[in-house]
């Protein structure tokens, strides 16, 4: 009877490590979308005009009335004193030099670009959302939504997170 066990045990273990060897070599091959998803993610785009934000929300909302006007906002977006595409580039040096954010989605025509923020300690990463508005004469706005999507947070880290953001893009803009 043992001997009937064992051998089933290692018959079963056999076939368990070949069908992992089978799964890894499917996924290194990409065709593993189908079972465990694609790297593209499924976060929809944030659409200011129609963002529906509760204060209890664990998050952090700098925007002006007119654009988020269905959202309980934090705070009114930062006012710069240069153009869009500088704002823009400023934006991206930031971004581009920290280790701890990844670009998500990245929309110029939109002005709109989504990243993401894992900082040490954290388990799962946040995302934020900023958006470039052009106010003409070398003046532009910066709306900016931090949450974290999946997983625990709390509002005070999303503040922190956004102050920090808004300091160092605005320091990069005085040089």
């Amino acid at each position: 009877m043992f001997e009937k066990f064992r051998s089933a045990a290692i018959g079963l273990s056999v076939l368990v490590i070949l069908a992992g060897v089978g799964l890894y070599i499917l996924v290194q091959t990409g065709g593993g979308d189908k079972i465990f998803g694609g790297k593209e993610g499924t976060l929809p785009p944030v659409d200011f005009h129609a963002l529906n934000r509760a204060f209890d929300d664990p998050s952090y909302l700098l925007c002006s009335k007119d654009l988020c006007a269905n959202a309980e906002v934090d705070g009114p977006a930062p006012r710069f004193e240069v153009d869009a595409q500088t704002l823009r580039l400023a934006l991206a040096d930031y971004t581009d030099n920290m280790p701890t954010v990844r670009t998500f989605r990245f929309d110029p025509m939109a002005n709109q670009f989504d990243f993401t923020e894992r900082l040490p300690g954290e388990s799962l990463p946040s995302v934020v959302t900023v958006r470039i508005i052009d106010k003409g004469n070398y003046a532009s706005e910066m709306v900016i939504y931090s949450r974290t999507p999946v997983g625990d947070s709390n509002a005070e880290d999303h503040e922190e997170r956004v102050t920090r953001w808004i300091r160092m893009i605005s320091s990069r803009l005085v040089n």
